[in-house]
């Protein structure tokens, strides 16, 4: 799936959730919340009051920020740093939808999950999976490709919030080439209006990135690895991407019929703190 989207955004996280200039940017968006909703949020809520359109205005000024610029450039540049180029890179791998189509079900009937717990995510190659969430909050924040998603991802980076990207990737032998704007929807089990300080600005940084890389084009390719596979990515001329090849993880089959409990019920697994 598309790793390296993710890795971006997660270099960012203990970074971006103390910003300073974050934490203003709703100001301009909506007035104080009443008595009742402050205390029906709680304090230190910085979406609190905020109807869904003035909930996707705050995540695009806080997108548009100088200050998250500063902290997302010099993270995007080292995630993109190239390597050497691979010959034949594009004809490597395996043709994965060829693999899921082989398999009952086809290709609509079988996702990629990444065998990593921080962050949860999981593939629909079909991007015609529908989950079930009943009692989950979404909001759409960016419109989907034009034409359809061909493929969707699935990821959690904080227990009950899922992030929902829709894009409309380029076959490129057995690569998969993103670029331009992806759909984005976030869910929640809880409403929005009720996310702490931690999870506006760890969302915000992650949507921050999106819209950043979008002007990228990064290409994926897939390997066989025992009964899991590899990713590799390039870039569209053929040069390897070693930051993020190093920071994969395995993706395995996980039938489509699992999505719906998978995202009511799995949990990221908090990070390991640092060993001083």
């Amino acid at each position: 799936m598309m790793k390296w989207t993710w890795l971006g955004a997660l270099g960012l996280v203990a970074v971006a959730v103390p910003l300073q200039a974050a934490a203003q940017a709703p100001a301009a968006i909506s007035d104080e919340p009443s008595a009742s909703e402050a205390a029906a949020t709680g304090p230190d809520r910085p979406l609190a009051g905020m109807d869904e359109a003035q909930i996707v205005a705050f995540f695009d000024l806080m997108s548009a920020t100088d200050e998250l610029e500063a902290l997302l450039a010099p993270a995007i540049a080292t995630m993109l740093e190239p390597g050497e180029a691979v010959p034949g890179w594009r004809e490597s791998g395996v043709d994965i939808l060829a693999e899921l189509g082989a398999r009952d079900g086809g290709v609509a009937g079988n996702l990629l999950r990444d065998d990593d717990t921080a962050v949860l995510s999981v593939t629909d190659f079909s991007g015609n999976a529908a989950p079930d969430l009943p009692g989950f909050t979404s909001v759409r924040l960016r419109a989907a490709p034009p034409g359809g998603a061909s493929q969707t991802v699935y990821a959690s980076f904080e227990s009950g919030v899922w992030m929902v990207l829709e894009m409309q990737p380029i076959r490129r032998g057995n690569a998969f080439c993103y670029t331009g704007l992806n759909g984005v929807t976030l869910y929640s089990r809880e409403p929005l209006s009720a996310w702490d300080e931690g999870t506006t600005y760890l969302m915000a940084a992650m949507v921050a990135t999106f819209d950043r890389v979008a002007d990228r084009e990064v290409c994926v390719v897939y390997q066989r690895e025992g009964n899991a596979f590899a990713s590799r990515s390039y870039l569209p001329d053929g040069r390897s991407l070693p930051y993020l090849d190093a920071e994969s993880t395995l993706v395995r089959v996980m039938p489509a019929a699992g999505l719906s409990a998978f995202i009511r019920d799995a949990v990221p697994a908090l990070p390991t703190p640092p060993v001083e």
